[in-house]
């Protein structure tokens, strides 16, 4: 990794530590856009008041996975139903502190990514629920009622409220991604240990010193010579904090790993299925690959 692109990591980092990484230069401040009314198709109206639920209360609604939610940023939830008949479609829209930590849900959470081309915006959808990324929106619409709504009567709900969101800016964390061997579709944000944890366990708590605060970007690799392994990039805001993760890192590792090789700027190791993983720190950049195959 050259100077040029450490430098660009180092800003992005910057950026997106801020909480800031939501809006470039000369975009307005945000507007919380308004909750569609049924008008969206025929014959539709609102059958229960709008639920909102902020912080903790995310729990009252999420049955598991709210802890996500929080470590990516979590401000708003606004849940609208609406029927017609024995058809119903929920609007569930939840609203993030910045595009980046919206787009960290959305990767978790799409699947594999089959979207609909009449949906205004990015997704990944099926008839019984849309799942959509737009600015600091994370947006689901759900099609559960007894007669299923025609899909594009969801899809007008979700243009609806899309509609009024704004579009914010187009660079994000996972740019920090070498593009060489990067399978498409495999990347991810990691911004705690919640999202760490589906990809690999390094010990305990916030391992990474992320501090629901910084942002690894993660994707699977296959090189031309058929090396394959997940790459995790974490730059951080300068090389003493990097150093201080390192040495986190290093001090609280899982009994399950083995260190084989050690050194100033980091260390080799063993998973306890004896895959192989390196992780090395230059400036202010951690990169961590591990499941080395």
């Amino acid at each position: 990794m050259g100077l040029t692109a450490v430098a660009g990591l180092l800003l992005g980092a910057a950026v997106f530590a801020s909480g800031n990484g939501s809006l470039g230069a000369g975009q307005a401040a945000f507007v919380r856009p308004e909750i569609p009314e049924p008008a969206f198709a025929p014959g539709w109206a609102k059958s229960d008041p709008l639920r909102t639920f902020t912080g903790q209360d995310l729990f009252n609604q999420i049955d598991g996975g709210a802890e996500l939610f929080l470590e990516f940023g979590f401000v708003k939830l606004r849940v609208q139903a609406y029927t017609r008949d024995k058809s119903e479609l929920t609007l569930n829209a939840y609203e993030m502190e910045s595009a980046a930590a919206a787009l960290g849900i959305y990767l978790m959470k799409m699947g594999k990514e089959t979207p609909f081309p009449e949906v205004a915006a990015r997704n990944s959808s099926e008839d019984a629920q849309l799942t959509i990324l737009k600015g600091r929106y994370f947006i689901q619409v759900d099609n559960m009622g007894d007669a299923p709504a025609a899909k594009a009567e969801a899809i007008a709900l979700a243009d609806a409220f899309l509609s009024a969101v704004a579009a914010e800016t187009s660079a994000t964390p996972l740019d920090a991604l070498p593009a060489e061997g990067r399978i498409p579709g495999s990347e991810r944000l990691i911004r705690g240990p919640y999202g760490l944890q589906p990809y690999f366990t390094f010990g305990d708590g916030d391992s990474l010193s992320l501090d629901g605060k910084i942002y690894g970007a993660l994707a699977e690799y296959r090189m031309p010579d058929g090396a394959a392994f997940t790459r995790l990039i974490v730059p951080y805001p300068d090389s003493a904090a990097a150093s201080a993760a390192l040495a986190h890192l290093r001090a609280n590792l899982d009994s399950y790993i083995k260190v084989t090789a050690d050194r100033p700027d980091g260390f080799d190791f063993l998973d306890f299925q004896s895959q192989k993983g390196s992780i090395n720190l230059k400036d202010a950049v951690l990169d961590l690959r591990f499941k080395i195959r």
